[in-house]
């Protein structure tokens, strides 16, 4: 039975990695930015959560609220006041990716400073548990998982019934047919950028909020992120998001409670052996 337990905690563990792997995937598959940075949008969500309600003791909605929006705006800020500039100043995707992945270094190093290292838990008290039989399971991976489900329907709703979403679709399939026909690709960049940013800082909340904040907490996190991604793919987003979140939720969880020092070598490992087989992903 205590596969069970195992089973809760990696489908909870998976709700981590899809929200964050959507988002991902999402700025990736329509605008080809290997968003690295992605990581101080989380970062920056777990902290202001942890500081707004642990430390202010401001109600735990308003908390969330708050850290939801910030992560958002940081996400925006990040785009346009990084990556568009050296876009349009010439600068190829790659100086992107190596300015993105300095600034999360950065971050990291600010963040090390001033929280000497120390865990940030916003949650004191002990989890509600749930009993069935000799099962013992959380009721907040219980309810990790209800969320992730609600998100997971709202974003997919926003992206397949909207013009918003068409845009997305669009630039995603063709960037430079849909430029042609007329898509605003300024608003559809903004709308990504939040809305991608606003999954990672729930992502973040969760976080912080039952495991805590480091700070590398972003960057390990981030990196099981983008091998979900690449296991599922980014020609379906959704699917391959959830489907990636998955199978990582559940190679970490069962790792974890066997064998803890394997984790990595068991995700990077499982890594390899895809690209060989299928360089695409799962449903690439």
């Amino acid at each position: 039975m205590i596969w069970l337990q195992v089973l809760v905690s990696g489908l909870s563990l998976s709700g981590y990695y899809a929200l964050l792997a959507v988002g991902f995937a999402l700025i990736f598959a329509t605008f080809r930015i290997f968003h690295i940075s992605h990581a101080v949008v989380f970062g920056v969500a777990g902290y202001t959560f942890f500081v707004i309600y642990r430390l202010w003791s401001i109600h735990f909605l308003i908390a969330a609220a708050l850290a939801i929006m910030i992560a958002a705006i940081t996400g925006w800020l990040i785009d346009t006041c990084l990556y568009r500039p050296i876009l349009r100043r010439g600068g190829s995707l790659f100086s992107v990716f190596i300015a993105s992945l300095g600034l999360s270094l950065i971050f990291e190093a600010v963040v090390l400073i001033l929280t000497k290292g120390a865990l940030s838990k916003a949650n004191a008290s002990n989890m509600e548990i749930i009993e069935f039989d000799q099962v013992a399971i959380r009721l907040y991976d219980v309810a990790v998982i209800a969320i992730v489900a609600v998100l997971y329907t709202v974003v997919y709703a926003w992206v397949m019934r909207t013009r918003i979403g068409l845009e997305i679709r669009a630039l995603s399939d063709n960037p430079n047919l849909a430029t042609v026909v007329g898509v605003d690709i300024t608003r559809t960049r903004n709308a990504v950028f939040l809305a991608a940013s606003a999954l990672a800082g729930v992502a973040g909340i969760i976080t912080a909020y039952d495991a805590g904040m480091t700070p590398t907490k972003g960057i390990e996190l981030l990196f099981i992120t983008l091998v979900a991604v690449i296991f599922g793919g980014t020609r379906n987003i959704f699917l391959g998001a959830l489907a990636g979140g998955l199978v990582m939720g559940l190679v970490t969880a069962t790792a974890g409670f066997l064998a803890p020092q394997w984790v990595i070598i068991s995700v990077f490992g499982m890594l390899i052996l895809l690209l060989i087989a299928r360089p695409h992903g799962l449903l690439g």
